[in-house]
């Protein structure tokens, strides 16, 4: 799935239909409304403003059939504005200079959701994220796309909350289960090479990272 976070330049040369001129060769030094193809496929048809996209309007990419609605800033989505994605799912929520920033949700192609805030296109601040197959939820304080402080929800109401790393418990954090039982304790990660996995690219071997639990008290519910 394509980010979509950054969109070109108009090129120097395309066609652009406006109200006054069916076919202009380029859209310099126009203001108004306009629809644009460029040479790759796209399309754009909205606002212009002395030759930029800016104001309402809504991108089409040709390659791999993603959709944007909202509003641009110098050529750059910005403020409240939709994603759709032809591989399946969407983003809905504010832009910043051209990536997801502030408040919005993304419901990925898997049908994961995470509905928080961004910074510059990664989760980042409070946000909840759930996945789709297993309902399992985490809910927290998330830092450049990773959730770092929070809780781990399952659907039968047991909880983990504490610390993360790399998306994976990590340090001191206590379980509860719904009828009350308490553990707490500290999650040790291991990065460990995966025996028979073909190596990275870099010539590397791959790793994968495994959580170990370490008890230290317990306190469980009295009958």
């Amino acid at each position: 799935m394509a980010d979509l976070d950054d969109l070109p330049p108009p090129p120097g040369v395309y066609s652009i239909e406006t109200p006054s001129n069916p076919e202009a060769p380029t859209s310099i030094g126009f203001d108004g409304q306009g629809k644009a193809k460029y040479p790759n496929g796209d399309e754009y048809d909205g606002i212009y403003a002395n030759g930029v996209r800016h104001g309402a309007g809504t991108y089409f990419y040709r390659d791999t059939q993603d959709k944007f609605k909202g509003t641009f800033d110098q050529n750059q989505k910005s403020g409240m504005g939709r994603v759709d994605y032809k591989a399946g799912g969407y983003y809905h929520g504010f832009f910043e200079n051209g990536k997801r920033h502030g408040e919005g949700t993304f419901q990925y192609p898997n049908k994961d959701i995470y509905s928080g805030m961004w910074k510059e296109g990664k989760r980042h601040g409070k946000g909840t994220y759930v996945y789709a197959n297993t309902k399992y939820e985490l809910k927290g304080v998330w830092k450049e796309g990773q959730i770092v402080q929070g809780t781990w929800t399952f659907t039968d109401g047991t909880r983990f909350v504490g610390s993360f790393q790399q998306n994976k418990p990590c340090g001191d954090g206590v379980w509860e289960t719904k009828p009350g039982t308490i553990v707490e304790g500290a999650y040790v990660q291991q990065v460990v090479p995966i025996d028979g996995a073909p190596k990275r690219p870099d010539g590397t071997p791959a790793t994968e990272t495994r959580i170990f639990w370490n008890t230290a008290t317990m306190v469980a519910m009295e009958d």
